[in-house]
């Protein structure tokens, strides 16, 4: 959008034109009034019309600095005058060896007394200081880094006027060679920065090990963050407000993200990281905390479970012999993965980094070994989780035990490009799991290729009638109550729940459109 032409306006007290304009709403809130009056101090047309213009261009600037440029500082009055008196020192530093004769300081303080005089029946006082010194104030606050808006813009702007006469007054007292201190210079207080820059880099990794933040979160959240950045125009995180976050917020619902995704995605990755840098004292405030996305119950997409013929489908094509050009432990990943999230409920990323020593017996029964170990679990706590019988009939504790110790059973160590990578080798797996179970048909968007075990592992023990809180400790669900979190969930209870779960009845196919006969495998 282009820049508003602005005419000359003539003010029936004056025999000037002036420039009028209303401030846009979006500016308001750097402290100006609804309406800007200013005399141009001439009476001819053409140059009113050029000097509108010019002061126009001359507030689009300021406003558009202050709104897309450096984010606001938030200093005390207690700051402010400090700044005024580092101002002072300065000054008068620059000048005191040799301040010239008394007579340059002397017309030096008409100067400024003329300057700071408000011009009758024109704009406010404040107004008028911020059009005559704010170029020379902002070149001051610009080189500490600081940018004032609003009251503590206008606060700052008074401070440093009565500084330079203070100032002026001092250096035309050296120059009249009089070298005693100034008796009023201690009324400026030390400057004390409100709070050392708290660069993103070094607080995102504080954060990251400290909630054990998961490789596949890191990977999601970490590009919003890069993205806050480049829009605020600054890493110091201690410069974000609340302002920024609502701005960004509104912007990305005004984009084609679904409130949703706005909402459980870069508005949680904030929250959860500005929250702990408040709780840490990392951060002197939340500029979260007030950010929120409203969605309509009506509106919000309610995921789903699998089918009972989608859940066939999968372990049927999980059955059916793997292509020859595929990996053993791709093959292996398609093969097992799906039938022990179907059987457990786990996340498939729980099952995708199980390793041979994960798979073990305990009191008697064989069981899935479910720990941040080995990769990431959400809620960070461990869990042992029994083996359906059907599981072990298929043959799943044999294909384990032929691995050992720290193996991986769905992924090679020897043949990862990088371990070190954002997101892990097991992450990976879980992912080209779920392009071939999209490929399966199962394109229905309410429900997740991977996730949909989840689901299903819920209903069907709730058609099964197992235990509630046993059915959540099988699945990893966080405890509802302190209550609930109470003692233990040993394998055997865990087992007889479990074994209610009633057993797929399968016939292996071959779905994936390759040219191979159908196996008669059954499970």
């Amino acid at each position: 959008m282009g820049i508003r032409m602005i005419l000359p306006w003539e003010n029936p007290r004056s025999r000037f034109f002036w420039f009028r304009r209303r401030v846009p709403a979006k500016f308001a809130k750097f402290g100006m009034h609804g309406e800007i009056k200013k005399s141009l101090n001439t009476t001819d047309w053409d140059e009113a019309v050029l000097l509108c213009q010019e002061e126009n261009l001359r507030l689009e600037r300021a406003w558009r600095e202050n709104l897309y440029g450096t984010p606001p500082s938030d200093l005390s009055h207690e700051q402010i005058t400090a700044l005024a008196g580092e101002f002072y020192d300065e000054m008068v530093a620059t000048h005191r060896a040799n301040p010239g004769p008394p007579r340059d300081w002397e017309e030096a303080l008409t100067k400024h007394a003329n300057r700071k005089r408000p011009i009758v029946g024109g704009v406010s006082w404040g107004l008028h200081l911020l059009s005559t010194f704010g170029g020379e104030v902002r070149s001051f606050l610009q080189k500490r880094g600081l940018n004032l808006v609003g009251d503590q813009l206008f606060g700052f702007i008074h401070a440093y006027v009565d500084a330079k006469e203070q100032a002026s007054k001092q250096l035309l007292k050296n120059a009249r060679g009089d070298y005693r201190p100034d008796p009023d210079a201690d009324r400026f207080p030390k400057f004390v920065p409100t709070d050392a820059k708290q660069v993103f880099d070094s607080l995102w990794q504080e954060f990251c090990e400290a909630k054990m933040v998961a490789a596949s979160t890191k990977k999601k959240w970490e590009p919003y963050f890069r993205a806050l950045i480049r829009r605020t125009g600054s890493d110091d995180m201690s410069r974000v407000t609340e302002k920024h976050l609502l701005d960004w917020r509104d912007a990305l619902m005004a984009s084609k993200l679904s409130k949703v995704t706005v909402r459980d995605g870069y508005i949680a990755a904030m929250k959860a990281f500005f929250g702990w840098a408040k709780r840490m004292k990392k951060l002197p405030t939340d500029p979260s905390s007030e950010v929120h996305v409203e969605v309509s119950d009506k509106h919000e997409t309610k995921m789903r479970g699998f089918r009972d013929d989608e859940a066939d489908r999968i372990l049927s094509a999980a059955l059916a012999p793997a292509n020859k050009l595929m990996s053993k432990e791709n093959a292996a990943a398609r093969r097992w993965v799906p039938w022990i999230c179907a059987y457990t409920g786990a996340r498939v990323n729980e099952i995708t980094q199980l390793r041979a020593k994960d798979v073990k017996k305990i009191d008697g029964i064989w069981c899935i070994h479910i720990t941040p170990e080995a990769g990431t679990v959400k809620t960070s706590r461990e869990r042992n989780v029994p083996l359906h019988p059907h599981l072990r009939e298929q043959g799943f504790v044999e294909f384990a035990q032929a691995k050992r110790g720290n193996a991986p059973l769905f992924y090679s160590i020897a043949r990862q490009r990088n371990p070190d990578r954002k997101n892990p080798t097991y992450a990976s797996v879980g992912n080209k799991l779920a392009e071939w179970v999209r490929g399966l048909g199962i394109k229905d968007p309410q429900v997740k290729p991977n996730h949909g075990w989840r689901h299903r592992f819920k209903t069907v023990g709730r058609k099964s009638r197992m235990d509630w809180l046993i059915l959540d400790c099988i699945q990893g669900h966080a405890p509802r109550t302190e209550g609930e979190g109470y003692g233990e969930v040993t394998p055997d209870v865990m087992y007889r729940e479990i074994a209610k779960h009633p057993r797929y009845k399968v016939v292996a196919k071959s779905v994936d459109g390759r040219k191979s006969k159908p196996s008669q495998l059954r499970a």
